[in-house]
């Protein structure tokens, strides 16, 4: 999901004048358990068990890889919950690029049980990122993750950078914009920017079916005005330098606010960007090397471009999840315990 829905990918590639086709994006849940209860987790479906085993994923990776996949990212639902079987895989990607240069792989996390131990192998590993999760200072992200976890997320932060500087490099802070945080960004990233990590990614709100209120939810109009805050670079500090703000569209569940990013001209499309990764996008430079990202996703990519797995097998969109029912979904197109991932994505590629 290039900039999509779950995680950064790594972030824009190399630009490129000209592109291939069909560089699969995979996101996959290693498990479907978390240490938190966060208010705003899309993730309606609740079933832990039948998880796939190392073996099994690494079966369905090497056909994804034939099939022309370049990236990989452990979205969910905590992947250091399974942290041996995570190591494992994250082991099997890095020898893949080890082979290709181009391959990327990545975990998303809510960063509260990294340690010393933890980051030290991953410096071993060298993931092409490490997405932590960070919704706004203190107060505000307290509020969604729970009391004491902004702290406990900084101190890791500040941890990875004084084991390994050049791993703080690859983290990308990922953050949900809501109703309550919208103006929390700034101090945000001037705090987290000091500890030596410069990319964050910003998204905004998707409300779940587990949601019965609207009390975090922005509407479209208060949406495009953050955006445009963040685009006339208001929320780079005087003290930040290279630093870079992604700003994340999805086509399943943002649609409209793309749409509207066009019509205002936010997304300028006579003056657009490709990356080597097929990754469309606008982009934006500030002094002090800051610079401001926004993606372009012209058409539903959805097994063509990009596809998610659940921790039991299911193959679909990432929308999907949001529902209690996920397996009985008409987004699901099959189960790699019971067709090969090649035959199941193969009438997208014909």
């Amino acid at each position: 999901m290039a900039l999509g829905f779950s995680g950064s990918n790594g972030g824009i590639g190399e630009i490129k004048d000209v592109v291939e086709k069909n560089l699969l994006e995979v996101s996959y849940f290693i498990n479907n358990s978390c240490n938190l209860n966060c208010k705003h987790c899309y993730v309606g479906y609740n079933k832990k068990e039948d998880e796939l085993g190392v073996l099994e994923w690494k079966k369905v990776f090497e056909e994804l890889i034939n099939l022309g996949a370049l990236t990989f990212g452990n979205v969910g639902k905590e992947p250091l919950l399974s942290w041996e079987k995570t190591k494992e895989l994250l082991r099997f990607f890095k020898e893949k690029r080890d082979k290709n240069s181009r391959l990327r792989f990545g975990l998303v996390t809510n960063a509260t049980l990294l340690d010393s131990e933890k980051i030290k192998e991953l410096s071993k590993l060298m993931p092409t990122y490490i997405d932590i999760s960070l919704d706004g200072t203190k107060e505000k992200h307290d509020f969604i993750r729970g009391n004491g976890i902004y702290e406990k997320v900084l101190e890791n932060i500040k941890e990875i950078n004084e084991i390994n500087p050049e791993l703080s490099k690859r983290v990308f802070i990922s953050s949900v914009l809501m109703k309550h945080n919208r103006e929390s960004f700034k101090k945000m990233i001037q705090e987290v920017s000091s500890l030596g990590v410069k990319h964050f990614l910003i998204s905004p709100y998707v409300r779940s079916e587990k949601d019965s209120s609207n009390d975090l939810l922005l509407d479209v109009s208060e949406i495009i005005g953050f955006y445009k805050e963040v685009i006339f670079g208001k929320l780079f500090s005087s003290e930040v330098s290279e630093a870079e703000i992604i700003l994340k569209n999805d086509f399943d569940t943002l649609k409209s606010v793309m749409d509207k990013c066009v019509e205002e001209g936010l997304i300028d499309l006579e003056n657009l960007f490709v990356d080597e990764y097929t990754t469309i996008f606008s982009k934006y430079d500030f002094p002090n090397k800051n610079r401001v990202i926004i993606n372009f996703i012209p058409k539903n990519q959805t097994f063509s471009k990009e596809i998610r797995i659940s921790h039991d097998g299911f193959v679909s969109n990432c929308y999907a999840q949001f529902f209690e029912d996920y397996p009985k979904r008409k987004e699901i197109v099959g189960n790699v315990k019971e067709k090969n991932i090649s035959e199941i994505l193969k009438p997208y590629f014909d």
